[in-house]
């Protein structure tokens, strides 16, 4: 009687742990890898329409994909508990539903263009709402295989009990009682969040597959909740460096660039004091480098991406035609010739800015000029400025300023190359840089002033 008992236990239990170690538990680490796709479905979206850089697409096209293979092996998996369809049907509902009304138009408003918050801005509280209302859904989903795993290991622990009371009491306790005790204080602290404890393998060969499958469910879980926290962690910094270069950019750059324009003025308006004023000037414009040195760490080079979405390049070199105004004493022409704004989220649209502000900042302290233009134009070969003056020119012999020698540095950085020419009155900057995907131009040219 003992030996038939004890052989049907251990055909009841092998059968209840093969649905434990084939179904459950694999459905469990499913429903945990398919709330990590959706997170980074979620992370790329929202990345892509902060950023418009195509490689945060990259996580949301695969969690896309992974999201649709979990599905169709979760619906293999959990195909016995009505419960638990039923609510992975309502969490690929809800899935559907952030994807179509919030994810999609705002990646789609995105790609048509990156200038209008308003029409991405539209769908976002929308989209926090239906990704709220997914998380639920999947907490749903993850709480009912939960139950299965425990109901099903509880089944377990009572027909190995069962199996085991008609054996000697003895190897009934020190065979099966305390490596099941020991493996459900391990379960149990694994479940509620001690992801850290390893399972203790010992005893009959049933308990130490159910223990060896619980740890290996808790590497997994531990394994992608360190990736999630990292993940938020990064996301948080990248969002504060953004918004700490958006103030340095929006508000202290242009009051000091306006700081330097109004001693600039002072200085052509009371040449006396031009000894004075001309040091001061030039730490203003040692200022703005500075600020946009930082800036440009802060966004790991992108800072025009970003503050780029209110303005593009031609708008931000016509506000700074506009600002020098003051300084020279009238309004230069502007002429914006190509697709200028294709060098919005470059390096290249921080640097002429730079470049156009020394420029103008020089003819407003040496030129006396009465009359400037300035010309921006792009093509498949690259971007030049070019921006010239009807002013004194440039002595004969005379050696060139720190705001001149850091023109053709930037230049040269960037690939390209800079001139300064005196034409038969004023002068006249040209500088030019390739385009990105454009060979660098061989410049085997005499020096020029």
């Amino acid at each position: 009687m003992s030996a038939a008992f004890s052989v049907y236990g251990r055909l009841a239990v092998q059968a209840a742990v093969d649905d434990l170690s084939e179904q459950l538990l694999p459905a469990q680490r499913a429903v945990a890898e398919l709330t990590t796709s959706y997170l980074n479905q979620e992370t790329g979206q929202r990345g892509y329409t902060l950023t418009g850089d195509p490689q945060f697409l990259e996580p949301y096209d695969a969690g896309r994909r992974d999201a649709a293979a979990l599905h169709t092996r979760l619906d293999t998996l959990l195909a016995d508990d009505a419960a638990a369809q039923a609510t992975l049907q309502t969490t690929a509902e809800a899935a559907q539903a952030w994807r179509t009304r919030a994810a999609e138009p705002q990646i789609a408003a995105r790609r048509d263009n990156a200038s209008e918050p308003d029409r991405i801005g539209s769908t976002t509280a929308t989209g926090k709402e239906l990704f709220d209302d997914l998380r639920a859904r999947l907490a749903a989903l993850s709480a009912r295989t939960d139950i299965l795993v425990t109901e099903q290991v509880e089944r377990v622990t009572f027909i190995l009990a069962v199996a085991m009371v008609v054996t000697a009491v003895y190897l009934t306790r020190r065979l099966l009682t305390r490596p099941i005790d020991r493996l459900l204080a391990d379960i149990s602290a694994v479940a509620g969040g001690d992801y850290e404890r390893e399972m203790n393998t010992d005893g009959p060969r049933e308990v130490a597959i159910i223990a060896g499958a619980v740890d290996t469910m808790r590497t997994s879980l531990l394994a992608q909740n360190t990736q999630i926290i990292a993940a938020e962690r990064a996301r948080a910094r990248h969002d504060e460096q953004s918004r700490m270069a958006a103030d340095l950019h929006d508000v202290t750059l242009q009051r000091v660039f306006g700081l330097g324009l109004a001693l600039t003025s002072l200085g052509v308006r009371h040449p006396r004091l031009s000894a004075d004023l001309d040091p001061l000037i030039d730490e203003t414009d040692s200022i703005v480098r500075g600020l946009r040195a930082v800036i440009f760490d802060l966004n790991c080079g992108a800072a025009a991406a970003r503050s780029g979405e209110e303005g593009s390049l031609s708008a931000e070199v016509s506000e700074i035609v506009d600002n020098s105004a003051a300084a020279l004493g009238f309004t230069p022409d502007i002429s914006v010739e190509g697709p200028v704004d294709r060098y919005s989220g470059r390096e290249a649209g921080p640097e002429l800015q730079a470049v156009l502000r020394e420029a103008l900042s020089n003819v407003a302290r040496h030129a006396q000029a009465s009359v400037c233009s300035v010309r921006v134009a792009a093509d498949d070969d690259g971007l030049v400025l070019t921006v010239s003056d009807n002013g004194t020119g440039v002595a004969a012999g005379a050696a060139h300023g720190q705001g001149l020698t850091n023109i053709r540095s930037c230049a040269e950085r960037l690939g390209g190359h800079a001139d300064f020419r005196d034409p038969e009155q004023g002068t006249t900057v040209e500088w030019a840089i390739p385009a990105p995907d454009a060979p660098s131009p061989v410049t085997d040219r005499p020096p020029t002033r």
